[in-house]
């Protein structure tokens, strides 16, 4: 018995960590919706495995919201209360985020499906949510007497790190003794803001909330 204490301990210890790569959609929710569409979100995970049921993850994502809808937005002019479009336009808002997070695997909720054994997890963290929110080419509103479409407003560039929280809830199921794939739901909720631009009906929003849905390919080591 006391012999083969040490192959135990080597096999418990083995496949402890493991990193994964996924694509997906992120989804902004909750006013940033007013101002984006949905877009591509890619990440990375690091992830150890502290037992059968747990992992403390590490993970990178980057997204970039583009052709915000302010480019397709009017401003209602004083003077004469007209509407007037700005054609160069352009709106615009990347995320690097930084997340740290705990998961949880039910296996005692498994099913199985094609002859695969599915389990269901649910994630809860906090981290870093890096953005940049650029808007320039609008025509300046506050004019009077006569309107010159070329006299534009300065760029607007809000670069934050803001401190933020998600939760999460996925799937994961074996493709071979290495390769597990995994699906997902994420919410994140950022405390930082999106500035108001009331001339064309967009408002601030805070905090700024979206979701992500991840497919990815997780390899066991």
């Amino acid at each position: 018995m006391i012999l083969s204490l040490p192959s135990l301990a080597k096999a418990k210890q083995s496949n402890n960590q493991s990193i994964s790569f996924y694509t997906g959609t992120g989804i902004p929710i909750m006013g940033l919706n007013s101002w984006y569409n949905i877009t591509p979100v890619m990440g990375i995970q690091y992830s150890y495995h502290i037992n059968d049921d747990t992992e403390l993850i590490y993970e990178f994502h980057y997204k970039k919201y583009n052709h915000g809808d302010i480019e397709n937005r009017s401003f209602l002019w004083v003077v004469d209360y007209e509407y007037y479009k700005s054609d160069q336009a352009s709106a615009n808002m990347s995320w690097n985020d930084f997340i740290f997070k705990v998961r949880k695997h039910l296996k005692n909720k498994s099913t199985q499906l094609s002859g695969k054994r599915i389990i269901p997890s649910f994630s809860y963290g906090f981290g870093f949510y890096n953005y940049a929110h650029k808007v320039k080419g609008l025509i300046y509103p506050g004019q009077y007497i006569e309107l010159d479409e070329s006299f534009l407003m300065e760029p607007i560039i809000d670069r934050r790190v803001a401190w933020g929280g998600n939760l999460g809830l996925g799937a994961t199921t074996s493709f071979n003794e290495k390769m597990d794939i995994r699906i997902g739901l994420s919410y994140h909720n950022a405390l930082g803001y999106v500035r108001s631009f009331e001339d064309w009906e967009l408002f601030e929003v805070v905090p700024l909330q979206f979701l992500t849905f991840e497919l990815g390919i997780k390899y066991n080591y």
